[in-house]
């Protein structure tokens, strides 16, 4: 497979949340801006960005805040997972958390294969995000509602 993995900046991380979700990126305990974050890119053979992750740190725990894969069933996702966990472990991180939706199946899947384990769920997040993004849906994937939010959390 061509392409790789490289920095990402500000302004990509910018665009591709604006594109996917908008902005701010809301998790439980924060809003974030892509000002607030750090990350990582796959970059395709022909330059076009189809993958990111970004996380920020506290100390020795980090929040990962977004995983996007443009091209599913190609192990972007993981491969982008596994060099920020590797970071992380670098810079001293012991365990790190995210956040997904009560609708997001794959996700839910592709952690919990990653070692991650469900610690908390936030019954009616999705209405906090409502309230500062009103175009979220009430309905999510597979037609289930989109209520909650799973906090999963994994040690490096």
């Amino acid at each position: 497979m061509e392409g790789g993995i490289e920095p990402a900046s500000t302004e990509l991380i910018a665009r591709l949340w604006e594109e996917q979700w908008g902005l701010p990126n809301i998790s439980v305990r924060r809003q974030y801006m892509p000002t607030d974050v750090e990350g990582l890119a796959w970059r395709a053979g022909d330059g076009n960005e189809i993958g990111l992750v970004t996380w920020a740190v506290d100390g020795d725990r980090a929040e990962i805040v977004s995983v996007q894969a443009q091209e599913p069933g190609r192990r972007i996702g993981s491969r982008l997972m596994d060099a920020a966990e590797e970071e992380l472990r670098r810079r001293g991180v012991k365990t790190v958390h995210l956040v997904t939706t009560n609708d997001n199946h794959r996700a839910h899947s592709f952690y919990l294969r990653r070692g991650y384990r469900l610690v908390r769920l936030h019954l009616d997040a999705m209405d906090r995000v409502r309230q500062a993004k009103p175009q979220v849906p009430l309905i999510g994937n597979d037609g289930i509602p989109l209520r909650d939010m799973w906090e999963l959390e994994r040690e490096l």
